[in-house]
């Protein structure tokens, strides 16, 4: 017995160590080091990380950056989109010398640097930021230099690896409250695959699919006075496969949506 607790503290140990290296080479520059030998970190605060699809075209990137210390000469970002599960080039976008800055960017700007229009931008994707902080005494700082209990807490705020998510639009030319009805194909016969509807109201978000079979139906009741209703459409396996309609309160039948839908249905 006293083997297999030893074996077992031992492994332990070294699972600590391996653990502690593994964070050493993600996180080799410390935030609460000796002034001399702090990153040269920055904040960034965004004023609105969703975005409307329909509210792309006449918005902007408006956000304060600020250093955590005196010592950042400078922060460069960058930007790329995710759509669709295919991520395009990172392209240069602005640099910042000034702490602290205010940081208005229209979205028209930031697509046309990544070579599109805001029409091409739509419901699910990604807009993805990353910054690179010069320190004045010439450290260059990347996501790369952080371990994901740093970049990836929203408290801490960091300006190195950051999003936008591009939302379907609110539903705005049909009567909102009544029964909607979603009526789903599946051409091979087996169920939506992990794919699904998203019926959003008034924030609460319900999602309906099936998993067996060649077709289903949903009717959701939407309460009088409701303010704002989002549909959307999340892609799961064989989206060629995968076919619907929506059916409003007023009786219009919107669709077929599919093969392969797109994220938004307006």
């Amino acid at each position: 017995m006293k083997i297999t607790i030893r074996s077992i503290l031992g492994i332990f140990a070294m699972a600590v160590i391996v653990t502690s290296c593994e964070d050493e080479d993600k996180n080799p520059l410390n935030l609460l080091e000796l002034d001399d030998s702090k990153a040269p970190y920055v904040r960034i605060l965004v004023e609105e990380t969703i975005v409307a699809a329909g509210d792309i075209a006449s918005s902007s990137l408006v956000a304060n950056v600020d250093a955590l210390e005196n010592n950042v000469a400078s922060w460069e970002l960058a930007v790329s989109r995710e759509s669709g599960g295919v991520v395009s080039d990172t392209v240069p976008l602005t640099t910042i010398t000034s702490f602290p800055s205010q940081l208005s960017i229209p979205y028209t700007e930031i697509a046309g640097a990544l070579g599109i229009s805001t029409d091409e931008i739509s419901g699910g994707d990604f807009i993805r930021f990353l910054g690179t902080a010069t320190g004045t005494d010439g450290t260059v700082v990347t996501f790369d230099n952080f371990s994901p209990n740093i970049t990836g807490q929203p408290e801490q705020r960091q300006a190195f690896n950051f999003i936008v998510l591009i939302k379907c639009s609110p539903i705005s030319d049909a009567t909102l409250a009544g029964t909607w009805t979603i009526d789903m194909t599946d051409l091979f016969g087996d169920g939506w695959d992990g794919a699904f509807v998203t019926f959003e109201i008034d924030g609460v978000a319900t999602d309906y699919t099936f998993s067996a079979g060649a077709a289903a139906s949903f009717d959701i009741d939407v309460p009088s006075g409701t303010s704002q209703l989002v549909i959307s459409y999340t892609s799961g396996a064989f989206e060629e496969e995968h076919i619907y309609t929506i059916t409003t309160p007023d009786g219009d039948v919107r669709g077929p949506f599919g093969p392969n839908p797109s994220p938004c249905i307006n």
